[in-house]
């Protein structure tokens, strides 16, 4: 079976991501996914979280294994999506910054039943997404980087003044 998910931001008006993902992948491939997908650093911290009917935050799947005594947690690597996710679980949080309390918003938006996939895939990015911390600045873009690049291809980096003029007194 095949999720179909939307993820939008409330930070980035303009961002949108669609993918699609295996009932039988790990809440760890969705992480793995979306980190890729809007560049994210990986040594971050991340949860998604299940909310009950009532926006609640009800279910974490965390990174981390916190060995809570007698309590039920979920794991990313060992959560398969379709163990949390069903048709009534519509919408998921993605939590990337804990200490701002910063998420992204995934809704199923379609379930497919007669398909399987290998890994997970992006099949729409539009926008820019949201810095992972805040205070950081939005990265280059590769545009960016190339158009500074042509400029030092055009006029190359002057070392010495004499290289372009030559010695004063030749004038």
């Amino acid at each position: 079976m095949i999720y179909n998910f939307r993820i939008t931001s409330p930070e980035s008006k303009n961002f949108l991501l669609k993918l699609e993902a295996d009932g039988e992948h790990s809440f760890f491939d969705l992480h793995t996914i979306i980190q890729k997908s809007v560049g994210f650093e990986t040594h971050q911290l991340a949860s998604f979280f299940i909310p009950d009917q009532n926006g609640r935050k009800q279910k974490e799947v965390s990174m981390l294994d916190l060995g809570l005594n007698g309590g039920i947690y979920y794991i990313m690597q060992k959560t398969k999506l379709s163990d949390l996710i069903k048709s009534e679980a519509r919408h998921i949080f993605y939590t990337f910054d804990f200490i701002n309390d910063r998420s992204l918003y995934i809704e199923l938006t379609g379930i497919v039943m007669e398909k399987n996939l290998r890994e997970p895939f992006i099949t729409l990015k539009q926008g820019e997404a949201p810095v992972q911390v805040l205070g950081d600045e939005p990265p280059v873009t590769d545009s960016a980087k190339l158009q500074e690049e042509e400029v030092l291809m055009d006029f190359g980096i002057l070392d010495d003044y004499t290289e372009l003029y030559g010695e004063m007194e030749d004038f």
